[in-house]
């Protein structure tokens, strides 16, 4: 038995980072990963590798704490579900994706029952953030959440985490931030998807980099969104190897939230635009889901319209 080390499963394109911040806090860390190249990689930066999920369990001390950086939906399930046979009254598991908040209850109830704790933490910042600390949004029982407060500090940038209620709440609140994050990047993509063909019917010529650039220094809508889309036509100008049609692993999760928005009569006008845009896209692709797609391969490495 290896005692004071924590479980990690989930070395992806977040969890890598995470996991690496997590080392170079000096905290013992035990990593799995359905790809065995990504526990090496981690394992060589000073990690302990295990060989299955249930591997991860069997090489902790209880109380056992353990995060889950993977996908959100059935995959949370069946790593649970593994787990459940090694897990045991005063375990914690931390679930670091964007699960929908209602399966986070769900999960959360379940495991309440054999006295095991389950804490939401939304995370967001990207993959710069996994690497230099992310702003975290905490769910689950507010007693258990403090115990763990050295860890959020490690995870969080310069302690950008907050507590914000029980079991599920974290993730509602990471929910809406990306249902916002939809809205907002769709109508920066819109206008400058605007700038672009009125600049080239009128002869302007405009540089939609420099455009970016000056909205990134002190005007009104300044955000990392609008830095990262610089660095898109930085490294691309033409975005002639980016599709304009957007996909994503959270779009159903979106139009849930839009429908809950509604049945507590929120009409949600932009967000919900945004969503249909997304998935008109996938039809017809658009200009300006080229320029979404460049931003978020820059703040989260997605490459997902290539499938």
């Amino acid at each position: 038995m290896i005692k004071k080390k924590l479980g990690f499963i989930g070395l992806g394109k977040m969890g890598a980072g995470i996991a690496e911040r997590i080392i170079h806090s000096k905290l013992p860390i035990i990593v799995y990963d359905f790809k065995k190249e990504n526990i090496n990689k981690i394992v060589k930066k000073g990690a302990c590798g295990s060989k299955s999920i249930e591997d991860v369990a069997l090489k902790l001390a209880d109380p056992k704490l353990i995060i889950l950086c993977v996908p959100a939906g059935k995959t949370i399930d069946e790593i649970i579900n593994q787990l459940s046979l090694y897990l045991s009254s005063g375990d914690t598991l931390i679930d670091l994706g964007n699960s929908f908040y209602k399966d986070t209850q769900r999960r959360s109830e379940n495991l309440k029952k054999r006295g095991i704790n389950f804490i939401d933490a939304g995370m967001s910042g990207g993959i710069d953030g996994a690497r230099n600390g992310a702003c975290l949004m905490i769910g689950g029982d507010k007693k258990e959440v403090s115990k763990l407060e050295y860890l959020f500090e490690i995870l969080s940038f310069e302690g950008s985490y907050k507590y914000l209620g029980k079991s599920g709440a974290g993730h509602l609140v990471k929910g809406y931030h990306n249902l916002i994050e939809y809205g907002y990047l769709q109508s920066l993509a819109e206008g400058l998807e605007s700038l672009s063909a009125i600049s080239k019917k009128e002869s302007i010529n405009l540089s939609l980099e420099k455009v970016c650039d000056i909205w990134s220094k002190g005007s009104i809508i300044e955000s990392r969104l609008v830095s990262d889309i610089k660095k898109a036509f930085e490294k691309d100008p033409s975005l002639e190897d980016i599709s304009g049609s957007v996909y994503g692993q959270t779009l159903k999760e979106m139009q849930k939230l839009i429908s809950i928005a509604n049945k507590s009569k929120v009409k949600i006008y932009s967000c919900k635009a945004a969503v249909k845009a997304r998935m008109d896209s996938q039809k017809k692709p658009t200009y300006s889901g080229k320029i979404i797609n460049a931003a978020r391969n820059i703040f989260g490495g997605h490459t997902d319209w290539k499938k």
